[in-house]
Formats: structure tokens, sequence, C-alpha cells
């Protein structure tokens, strides 16, 4: 796989807390639950870990999303969520540089530690609003999708929402993988 940014947070459009219409509703009972991703994939599978795709300091660009367009550097973190040894979930998280300071700081040091076992469990998490975008079959995803070995004929769904912690904002944009099994419960 290619070793740049993917553009999950800019070339779409988001839709937010209403559902599109052309969302199946166990599709939607994913995209819009606003509690830990990282707890109900370990509910759902028999095991779970992440995988470091890539980890850099950039300046915002026309892949990120354009929510931090002022700030001098981004920490862009693009994970692979796995469960039963296959990657079902692509994570994608922008953290400001003005993020990362005092105890934010240790965000861009997690390693392989789920970034929503870590934000879920401070109390002074904030969760923004859910927006879900689709990518139709043909696009730039699918063929990522189909190296992971999970060619899939439908669209694929994603989704995003900013998170604060002790009032600085951070991106996570997640995009669910065939073997997630959404796509067909």
């Amino acid at each position: 796989m290619r070793n740049n940014i993917l553009p999950l947070g800019a070339l779409t459009h988001w839709f937010s807390e209403t559902k599109p219409p052309h969302c199946a509703d166990n599709i939607a009972t994913w995209l819009y639950d606003h509690n830990s991703l990282t707890q109900k994939l370990e509910t759902h599978f028999k095991s779970f870990s992440v995988e470091i795709k890539q980890q850099l300091n950039v300046t915002p660009n026309k892949y990120l999303s354009p929510l931090f367009k002022q700030e001098e550097k981004i920490l862009v973190r693009e994970v692979f969520l796995h469960c039963n040894n296959k990657p079902v979930v692509l994570a994608q998280t922008e953290i400001p540089f003005s993020t990362l300071t005092e105890q934010q700081l240790a965000l861009a040091e997690i390693g392989e530690q789920s970034l929503g076992t870590i934000l879920f469990q401070d109390p002074s998490m904030l969760r923004g609003q859910i927006e879900v975008t689709e990518f139709e079959k043909g696009s730039f995803f699918h063929q990522l999708v189909s190296d992971l070995g999970q060619p899939a004929n439908h669209s694929l769904w994603a989704r995003r929402s900013l998170f604060y912690l002790q009032n600085k904002p951070l991106l996570v944009s997640e995009l669910f993988l065939p073997a997630s099994g959404i796509y067909n419960e």
C-alpha cells in the first residue's frame, strides 16, 4: 500500500446526524453509535488489536479535513483495527499540534494502544456530532479493500466526529471494511 495520507477527511460529502435515506438500518446502527467502537468490536469479536499503518506530522493539505486548516502542523495517525486477525476498520485521526500539550501530549506516543480506549476513559472527553459518508463502488477505498483481500460490490460507509479532551479538539474518522460485518447483518 502507498505511504500517503488517505483522503478520508477531505474528498467527500459528509452527512450530519440525519441518516442518509439509502443507508440500511443495520449499517446506520453502527455508524451513529456514540459509544466506544473499540468496546463494541471487543464485544462482537474474539480478538482485537491495532496495527499502525502510519503516523506523520504534516501541514494542513487537501487530503485532510479543512477543520484544522489554520494549524501549522497536524499529527495524522492511520491504523487498522483488527478483529479475529482481519482488518475491520481503517481509522484516521487528525490531531492539531495545539492539542498536543500538557496531558494530551501523550496522544502522540500511544503506539498500538486503542485511541478509543484512551478517549472513553478520559473524564474530560466530549464527543461532537457524528457525520457519515458513503463511498460508492469504484472509489479509491474499494481498491484499498480489494488490496486487503476484501473486495466489495457495495458501497462502503465511514463516519467521523470531533472529540475534545480538556476542550482541545481532535478528529477521528473510521471507514468500516467488509470484514467488519456491518454490511451483512
